[in-house]
C-alpha cells in the first residue's frame, strides 16, 4: 500500500491536477478575510471562530474536486496495470487517501492561516479544536461526495460533474449533513439537541467508509 500511496501522490504532483484546487481555496479564504474584515467594526478581522468556520467550509468543494481529479487523473491502460500489479481495489483505495490526504493538509495550511490572521484574545484552545473538527467532518463529506459521484460509480463525465456540484450544495444546505450541521455549531465537539456531541464527526466517517467501500469494491468488479 505505501508504495500505491506513493505512486498516486506522484500522479498528483506529476499531473499538476493539485494546483486549480490550492488556488482555488486559497481565493476563497482571501475572500472569506476581506469580507470578515468588512463587516466587522474598525481595524478588527474577524473571530477565529467565523475564519475557522470558512475555511472548513470551502473544505467540501475542494476536497470533492480532489478526489474526482484524482479518479479521472490516469489514462485507462495505466490504471490497469496498477490494478493488475496490486488490485483494482488497492489502487483505488490509494487514490481515494491521497486525495483526502491532499485536501487534509489545505485544510490545515488554511486553519493554519486563520489563526494567524484573525482576532483572538483569551480562550484560544477551545475554538481552535472546535474548528479543526469541523475541518475534518468538512474534509470528510468532501471526500464522501468526490467517492460517490465520481467514476466507477458514475462514468458519465458529464454527468459526474454536475453531480458533484449538486452533491456539494446539499452538503451545505441539507440539515441531514454532518457538514451542514457542524458549520451551523453543532460540530463534533459542540453538544446539540438535533445532533448530539460527537455526532456529526461519526456520521462524516460512516459516510466516508460507505463511500469508499462502495467505491473500492466496485472498481474491483470492473477490474475483474
Amino acid at each position: 500500500m505505501i508504495a500505491l500511496l506513493r505512486y498516486q501522490f506522484g500522479v498528483l504532483f506529476r499531473s499538476h491536477r493539485w494546483i486549480l484546487p490550492m488556488i482555488g481555496y486559497a481565493l476563497l479564504l482571501a475572500v472569506g478575510g476581506a469580507a470578515g474584515a468588512a463587516a466587522a467594526t474598525g481595524p478588527v478581522r474577524q473571530s477565529l471562530t467565523s475564519g475557522l468556520d470558512w475555511s472548513a467550509a470551502i473544505l467540501v468543494p475542494v476536497v470533492a474536486v480532489l478526489t474526482r481529479s484524482m479518479l479521472t487523473a490516469e489514462p485507462g491502460a495505466a490504471r490497469a496495470c496498477i490494478a493488475t500489479a496490486s488490485s483494482p481495489s488497492r489502487a483505488q483505495l490509494a487514490t481515494l487517501i491521497t486525495a483526502f490526504a491532499a485536501g487534509a493538509a489545505l485544510g490545515l495550511a488554511g486553519a493554519g492561516y486563520e489563526l494567524l490572521t484573525s482576532s483572538h484574545k483569551a480562550g484560544l484552545l477551545a475554538p481552535l479544536v472546535t474548528g479543526l473538527g469541523t475541518t475534518l467532518i468538512c474534509a470528510l463529506v468532501g471526500s464522501a461526495v468526490g467517492t460517490l459521484v465520481n467514476p466507477p460509480l458514475i462514468q458519465h463525465r458529464a454527468v459526474a460533474l454536475l453531480c458533484t456540484i449538486a452533491a456539494v450544495i446539499l452538503a451545505w444546505v441539507a440539515r441531514i449533513s454532518p457538514a451542514n450541521a457542524a458549520l451551523r455549531g453543532n460540530g463534533a465537539l459542540v453538544h446539540s439537541s438535533a445532533w448530539p456531541t460527537g455526532l456529526p464527526l461519526a456520521a462524516a466517517l460512516v459516510a466516508v467508509v460507505a463511500a469508499w467501500t462502495a467505491s473500492c469494491w466496485l472498481a474491483g468488479r470492473r477490474g475483474e
